[in-house]
């Protein structure tokens, strides 16, 4: 199986103070051994800093580090001289440190396999691993402009992956079932191992009355003929121009504009 019923997952929204909330939960789990993702070496080395500023015993971890260098940062985490390593993916292959208790993802993983692979690095030794993933839709975008020039199948291939990581993200449901679900099994959370591991199950979302919002969106979609991604929905629902939106003459359409009671950020979610 691949479940893991001793992690527990959560999403948080990224905020522009993302690296104070990654500080605060490092500091509430103070001298224990944990893991933090960043997608680029730059942020790894920045992140590193920050916390070393904080007075947490960080190490930044990446490939572009030469080989002395990351053989010595590796060390120092497996030995405990280092609580936490800041890292990108190149990190952890090999690794076997069993005590890891939390894996922090700064930016939301490629695809739910990497997700699954880098979150599976903590609580190997049976005991509570936290899996924290901050997400914004932002990220979302970046990594998608990030694989604007490749091929057009990897393109599809690579957006399809990601659109299950909004999923995930933006899921009301257990995350583990969701996880597992992917994977092609089943889970019940009533009855399987680790189902309150996890935020959505501990803390339910209110259900909005989504209805009237979940019937305009479709109306959009459907008077556009599904030619708009998610981005330019938003900009049509808001009443936002853009090139392509003049272009195909959408602004002078009677829903354009009509779901300017609520915010981008709503009607991303």
């Amino acid at each position: 199986s691949f479940n893991r019923p001793n992690l527990y997952y959560e999403v948080r929204p990224k905020t522009k103070n993302v690296d104070g909330d990654i500080i605060r939960f490092i500091k509430q789990h103070s001298g224990k051994s944990g893991i933090v993702y960043c997608l680029s070496r730059k942020r790894v080395e920045e992140l590193a800093q920050v916390l070393q500023v904080n007075n947490i015993k960080a190490i930044p971890y990446h490939a572009g580090l030469d080989a002395k260098t990351r053989a010595l940062n590796q060390d120092m985490f497996l030995m405990e001289e280092a609580d936490v390593v800041v890292a990108t993916i190149a990190f952890g292959m090999g690794i076997d440190k069993p005590d890891v208790r939390y894996v922090i993802h700064h930016d939301i993983p490629k695809s739910i396999e990497s997700y699954y692979q880098e979150t599976g690095r903590a609580g190997r030794d049976g005991g509570e691993g936290h899996c924290l993933a901050f997400y914004s839709y932002k990220d979302i975008e970046k990594l998608e402009k990030f694989m604007s020039g490749k091929p057009v199948a990897e393109q599809e291939i690579g957006h399809a992956l990601l659109q299950e990581v909004v999923a995930y993200a933006e899921t009301s449901v257990s995350r583990r079932k969701f996880i597992l679900h992917y994977f092609g099994e089943d889970f019940d959370n009533e009855t399987g191992e680790g189902g309150d591991m996890d935020d959505n199950v501990r803390h339910p979302k209110k259900q909005h009355e989504a209805m009237d919002d979940v019937s305009l969106v479709l109306e959009v979609v459907e008077a556009t003929n599904e030619k708009y991604k998610a981005k330019d929905l938003v900009h049509v629902l808001v009443g936002k121009t853009n090139a392509m939106i003049k272009s195909h003459k959408t602004d002078d359409q009677a829903f354009f504009g009509k779901g300017d009671y609520k915010d981008n950020k709503h009607w991303m979610a």
